[in-house]
């Protein structure tokens, strides 16, 4: 019993570890990968050493002619099959499932989707920080002005939709014009964490539901196929006492 105790304890522990991704963009994107207060670089990737640079190409190009090799053995196996195989006899078509049934088949599929998608990305998924800083330039002050205008207007109207689908703890968006600089720059910072604990009960709360929809699409099916069954033995006895 302690020993269950135990292990249920660390899962709940590792559950509630947030987990996350960082971007950020000035000059060169940057891509880390957050693990409580730990961040571990994904970009830029840093350059490998000499030796371990021609390391890793030597493996890559085994690699590669074994995988080359392991393609031409498969095509001249194929080809040996192709001559003495034996020809199929026809099959006779299946019968096809009307285009009504097949849209009645996806609709609870489609919302099953839509309300994973919906909920992982609103209620698991938080924008803990979003940052966006652009300082544009140019020649024109009335093609500047007029480009930070229409900046403004997608960002009033990009807004509301990003706040309707995601949790944003903190924001911070700032645009303006310099007339004097010869160069426009943009610096942007995208925080986004999760918890895994939250991520694995959504995934087998929506895994019973994918299964109960199987299940009930299954009876239906077998329900459908008993009723047409049933339909062509009445139609064969009445074509009997017909003759």
């Amino acid at each position: 019993m302690k020993v269950l105790l135990i292990i249920l304890g660390v899962l709940f522990l590792i559950g509630c570890i947030p987990v996350g991704v960082l971007f950020r963009y000035h000059d060169e994107i940057q891509l880390k990968l957050t693990v409580l207060f730990f961040r571990i670089g994904i970009l830029p990737k840093k350059p490998l050493p000499r030796k371990k640079r021609e390391k890793a190409e030597a493996k890559q190009a085994a690699k590669a002619a074994k995988k080359a090799e392991a393609k031409a053995k498969k095509k001249k196996k194929q080809q040996a099959q192709s001559l003495i195989a034996k020809p199929r006899e026809p099959e006779e078509p299946k019968p096809r499932q009307p285009l009504s049934d097949k849209i009645a088949g996806l609709i609870p599929w489609a919302k099953l989707g839509a309300g994973f998608v919906g909920e992982f990305f609103h209620r698991k998924l938080t924008v803990k920080r979003l940052r966006i800083r652009a300082v544009l330039a140019g020649g024109d002050p009335a093609k500047i002005a007029q480009s930070v205008g229409k900046a403004w207007e997608a960002i009033g109207i990009a807004l509301p939709i990003l706040e309707r689908a995601f949790r944003i703890k903190e924001r911070k968006i700032a645009v303006w014009p310099d007339f004097t600089a010869s160069k426009t720059e943009l610096e942007a910072e995208l925080h986004i964490r999760l918890r895994i604990g939250g991520v694995v009960l959504l995934v087998l709360k929506y895994a019973g539901k994918a299964l109960a929809t199987l299940i009930r699409q299954k009876r239906i099916a077998k329900k459908k196929q008993q009723q047409a069954e049933a339909e062509a033995e009445t139609d064969e006895n009445a074509g009997k006492a017909v003759s």
